[in-house]
């Protein structure tokens, strides 16, 4: 379903898919700050915009969450990274110890697509 791990750099790469979620690389031991690399499956990324078009959106990380339900506006604070300018991969920095991360797909106004557009991992910080 995933690419494996793209290079020795700490680039990891996950996926959302419409009907099946999977992260690449569950339990990756990772750099305190490394580089996630994400795609959808079925759906265009675009950056976030008041219009909506369907099957299009933009990508979130939920540091220490889970899964956001359908309908529901991903939060924006500091454990909802916001990837809203049509990115497919973002740097992200983390305390050293045991994290989950959570990718979330979704719409132009930050409506989570749910379930079905997530996936969860955990990376082992050093």
């Amino acid at each position: 379903l995933c690419e494996e791990q793209l290079q020795h750099s700490g680039a990891h790469r996950f996926s959302s898919l419409s009907s099946v979620s999977s992260f690449q690389q569950n339990n990756a031991t990772v750099t305190s700050t490394f580089t996630a690399k994400f795609g959808v499956k079925g759906y265009e990324v675009v950056p976030a915009s008041a219009e909506v078009e369907e099957g299009t959106g933009h990508h979130h990380i939920i540091v220490e969450g889970e899964d956001i339900e359908k309908g529901t506006v991903v939060p924006f604070d500091a454990t909802h990274l916001h990837y809203g300018k049509a990115q497919k991969e973002g740097e992200i920095t983390l305390e050293p110890g045991t994290h989950t991360l959570t990718l979330q797909f979704a719409n132009g106004k930050h409506v989570s697509y749910g379930k079905k557009f997530a996936s969860t991992i955990t990376v082992n910080v050093e």
